[in-house]
């Protein structure tokens, strides 16, 4: 099957899937320089990105699901405060879509999507 996966950074990568662990994602492949996660059908990979500054990070990925809030219920009440300073937002209601994003502890945005 083909597919294209996001490729994120990752300042510490046995943190950043300890991270996505709490968002339900399984570790596919972990190296000292490659980390590919999967939840489902969503698919992230990250490179080793130690210099990074996670407040000057402008990496991003989109998350386009069936049914957002499902989603967004799953996550809203895990405990963030472990991961700081990653968060989460409360969804948007706009014109053709509904967002929620959540800003992992690298920085990176990831934008949760379900089209209307």
């Amino acid at each position: 099957m083909d597919y294209i996966a996001a490729n994120l950074p990752a300042i510490n990568v046995e943190e950043t899937c300890d991270f996505y662990r709490m968002l339900g994602f399984q570790c596919l492949h972990q190296s000292k320089e490659w980390l590919i996660l999967n939840r489902g059908s969503l698919s992230l990979e990250f490179f080793h990105h130690p210099e990074l500054e996670p407040e000057n990070s402008w990496h991003s990925a989109c998350i386009r699901v069936h049914d957002l809030t499902v989603l967004y219920r799953a996550w809203q009440d895990l405990n963030w405060s472990a991961f700081a300073p990653a968060r989460i937002t409360a969804i948007e209601h706009l014109n053709e879509i509904e967002m929620f994003c959540v800003i992992d502890i690298n920085g990176s945005l990831l934008r949760c999507i379900q089209q209307h």
